[in-house]
């Protein structure tokens, strides 16, 4: 296997931590809080976090047999996403702790904004690390669409001052 694909394969295994991580942490977010606008919006987060797992599995899957990458638009026409199990890595079961603990919004506001600005930043710094282009654009697209839940999460938490 070729160092950059190894290389990718490493990216691919650190994202596909980090969006399970993120889907359970926003599916057990939702069942803590009691306002409709939260649990719709950590709902629809985790959904989206959950369609990034399986984007990334592709990758990764695909890498490991062809040493290519797909493109993003041959893998949003996959439809059908299965279930995924809510397992999620060791370096992220200790915001999952500490959500068990607290009901309050602002606190599950700041965790979630730890998460997300811990994915854009590791997708964001990886883009140019890798040689193929498509690898980059998959990363580039990542890092927007999570600046876009650190975006979206920060303007939660400014609403509730």
């Amino acid at each position: 296997m070729k160092e950059s694909t190894q290389k990718s394969l490493d990216i691919l295994s650190w994202g596909i931590n980090s969006e399970l991580a993120a889907y359970v942490f926003y599916k057990r977010a939702a069942e803590k809080v009691d306002k409709d606008k939260y649990i719709e919006a950590f709902e629809k987060l985790a959904g989206e976090e959950k369609d990034h797992y399986w984007t990334l599995e592709a990758e990764y899957d695909s890498l490991v047999r062809s040493e290519k990458w797909n493109t993003y638009s041959d893998l949003m026409r996959k439809t059908g996403l299965p279930e995924m199990p809510e397992e999620m890595s060791e370096t992220h079961r200790k915001r999952i702790e500490i959500l068990d603990t607290i009901t309050e919004i602002d606190k599950i506001l700041e965790i979630a904004l730890e998460l997300e600005q811990e994915a854009y930043n590791y997708y964001s710094s990886q883009i140019d690390k890798v040689d193929d282009p498509v690898a980059g654009e998959m990363l580039d697209y990542l890092s927007k669409f999570e600046l876009g839940h650190v975006n979206l999460i920060k303007k939660w938490i400014k609403e509730l001052l």
